[in-house]
């Protein structure tokens, strides 16, 4: 995928999102039984010619057999430069069911820095 190459036209939404790839590089369940957290270490690519931030992840946790249990979102407030790569780790996710065994991430939309 391409990124904008003139700098007076600024990308679309959408186009801001297709540049951008997220990466769960590990998770663990924190809490104390009653609130449980997915926290994760989250890698993000920014392959725009412009920062980006507000980046919304949908998240889905699953049980032993597979099934989901949990679905949310979480918006990560901090910013990756243009052509950056940022790891953001210790990410609390959201609360989710005790018996979470796995854990999927899916990008929805980022925003121009």
């Amino acid at each position: 995928m391409s990124a904008c190459t003139d700098a007076n036209v600024a990308p679309s939404q959408d186009k801001l999102t297709k540049n951008v790839t997220i990466q769960l590089v590990d998770w663990h369940i924190i809490g104390l039984w009653v609130l449980n957290c997915p926290s994760a270490w989250i890698c993000v690519n920014n392959y725009n010619n412009v920062g980006i931030k507000n980046i919304t992840i949908r998240y889905k946790t699953y049980g032993y057999q597979r099934q989901v249990l949990d679905t949310g979102l979480c918006t990560i407030e901090q910013k990756v430069p243009a052509g950056g790569m940022k790891n953001f780790t210790e990410q609390a996710l959201g609360l989710v069911n005790l018996e979470s065994d796995m854990l999927s991430i899916e990008l929805i939309k980022v925003e121009r820095d």
